[in-house]
């Protein structure tokens, strides 16, 4: 009997030992995502479509990415994450060589959140390949297609273009929302097991509105085309996400200040 009791005694403690190095539970957190498109870049200036294809942040572009940097200086991030883009890296970094919260936060990248392929129209003059698609959906120009089409204009836009591709490697509007949607819930349950706190996450213009486009019902959510270094605050909570602004160039203009 006495063996026992001390067996008992002793496994107790083991137990008690290990409760403690293992530390106080972390609490799940409230994750706020700065989803912001990258600056502009070479193709922007000429007008030419640029999804998987990459060129490099123009001297405006540049500034912008900076300017936005500033004007979120005083956020401290806990994570930062890009597309694998040399557009979105160069972006991200400019960003965090301004911020002035102590953000000690490396930058992950990852191939999940870049911008829609466009496959044989990569490259291609941004009208030729707008008129092309409203062409296949059956409307006279890229104008009645986006008013006919709404808040769904980018994601069957994608669709479009896949129809249309020659290549065989343009994506879909499933394909752009299911990539882009399951990057951003592995973010923000991560971060939230960790206790929460504020992401930037830089990508794509395109890719970015198909993936809010039906992100929080609540929100009126209208599809405009997002601006360089516009941001889009979105907020994670329980399990549900929460648009809390869309293609804000506010932080932009603090920068200037």
């Amino acid at each position: 009997m006495q063996r026992m009791r001390k067996l008992v005694i002793g496994i107790t403690l083991v137990v008690l030992t290990l409760s403690c190095a293992a530390g106080p539970r972390v609490q799940p957190g409230t994750v706020t995502f700065y989803i912001t498109r990258h600056g502009r870049t070479l193709f922007n200036t000429m007008e030419r479509a640029q999804g998987w294809s990459d060129t490099p942040l123009t001297p405006e572009g540049i500034e912008v990415a900076q300017l936005l940097g500033k004007g979120l200086g005083d956020i401290k991030f806990d994570y930062v994450i890009s597309s694998d883009l040399t557009r979105a890296i160069q972006t991200a970094r400019l960003v965090m060589a301004e911020n002035k919260a102590a953000s000690t936060t490396g930058l992950a990248q990852s191939d999940m959140l870049r911008e829609a392929c466009y496959g044989s129209y990569e490259g291609d003059i941004n009208a030729d390949m707008l008129e092309a698609l409203s062409a296949a959906g059956g409307y006279a120009n890229f104008s009645a297609f986006s008013r006919s089409a709404g808040t769904q204009m980018w994601f069957i836009a994608a669709d479009l273009i896949k129809q249309i591709d020659t290549s065989g490697m343009a994506e879909d509007g499933a394909t752009i929302k299911n990539r882009m949607q399951t990057k951003l819930r592995q973010i923000a349950e991560a971060q939230s097991a960790r206790g929460g706190g504020n992401v930037l996450l830089v990508a794509h213009g395109m890719s970015i509105n198909i993936m809010l486009s039906d992100l929080d019902p609540a929100f009126d959510y209208r599809g405009t085309a997002l601006a360089n270094a516009a941001v889009c605050k979105v907020v994670y909570s329980g399990g549900a996400f929460t648009i809390e602004s869309f293609n804000d160039t506010s932080y932009i203009e603090k920068g200037r200040q």
